[in-house]
C-alpha cells in the first residue's frame, strides 16, 4: 500500500474526498458504510468512528446528512449503520469506534456486492429511502392521529375545539400562550425538515386560530 504521504493528516485527506458520481440513492446505507471503510482502508487511513463518519458523508452526502442541515453529517445514522447493523447484527465488520473497524471475511462479500451496485453491475430493485425515520417523522405521524388533524382533513375544521389543538400541540391544559407558540413553531420546523405540506397547511391554520382567527375555514 506504500508509505502514507506524512505532509497530509488524514483529516485533511478525507476533506478532499468528492461525492461519488454514479447513482447510490438506491443502495442501502449499510453497504455504503462498508464501501466507506474499504475506502479509507485504500488510502491508508484509520477507520476511527470519526472519520468514518466525515467519510461516508463526503462520500454520499445525501444518505448521511441531517435532515434541515444538509451541509453537516449525520453522525447517528453512520452510527446505527457501522455498530448496530453491521458489526452487532450483520457480524460484516468487527472493532469499534476508538480502535477502528476492520471488514469481516462475511463482510467482504457483501461490499464486494456494493460495489457492483455502485458500478451498476447488479441492479438494485429496492429503493432505499434517502432520510431516515427520526424525530421528525415520528412527531408529525402522531400528530397526523390526533383528533385536530383528522377533522382537519375531512373539512371539518369548524369543529375542532380548543383542547383538541391542545391535544395536537401536545401541550398540557394548563398550557401557557408561550409553551403552546413554542410546541407549535418545534412542529412546523419538523413538518418543514421532512417537506410535508399537508402538515404544514394544518399547522398554519393552527397557527392563525391561536392568533385569534376563530372563524378560519379557509
Amino acid at each position: 500500500m506504500g508509505i502514507k504521504n506524512s505532509a497530509k493528516s488524514d483529516e485533511n485527506l478525507i476533506k478532499e474526498f468528492t461525492e461519488f458520481e454514479g447513482d447510490y440513492l438506491p443502495v442501502h446505507k449499510d453497504r455504503l458504510v462498508l464501501f466507506s471503510i474499504d475506502y479509507l482502508n485504500s488510502k491508508d487511513i484509520e477507520t476511527t468512528f470519526d472519520k468514518l463518519t466525515v467519510a461516508a458523508f463526503k462520500l454520499f452526502p445525501k444518505k448521511f446528512s441531517l435532515i434541515g442541515f444538509p451541509e453537516y453529517p449525520d453522525a447517528k445514522t453512520v452510527n446505527d449503520c457501522v455498530f448496530l447493523h453491521c458489526v452487532k447484527a450483520r457480524g460484516w465488520v468487527s472493532g469499534n469506534a476508538q480502535t477502528g473497524y476492520k471488514i469481516t471475511e462475511k463482510g467482504k462479500y457483501f461490499l464486494d456486492e456494493a460495489k457492483k451496485m455502485l458500478e451498476g453491475k447488479i441492479k438494485v430493485t429496492r429503493k432505499y429511502g434517502t432520510v431516515p425515520r427520526r424525530k421528525e417523522f415520528t412527531f408529525i405521524n402522531l400528530l397526523k392521529k390526533t383528533t385536530a388533524y383528522k377533522k382537519y382533513s375531512q373539512n371539518k375544521k369548524e369543529n375542532i375545539s380548543d383542547s383538541e389543538i391542545l391535544e395536537a400541540l401536545n401541550v398540557p391544559a394548563s398550557g401557557s400562550k408561550e409553551t403552546k407558540q413554542k410546541h407549535l413553531k418545534k412542529y412546523l420546523e419538523y413538518a418543514n425538515r421532512i417537506d410535508d405540506p399537508s402538515a404544514i397547511e394544518f399547522l398554519e391554520f393552527i397557527q392563525r386560530k391561536l392568533r385569534g382567527g376563530k372563524n378560519d375555514n379557509t
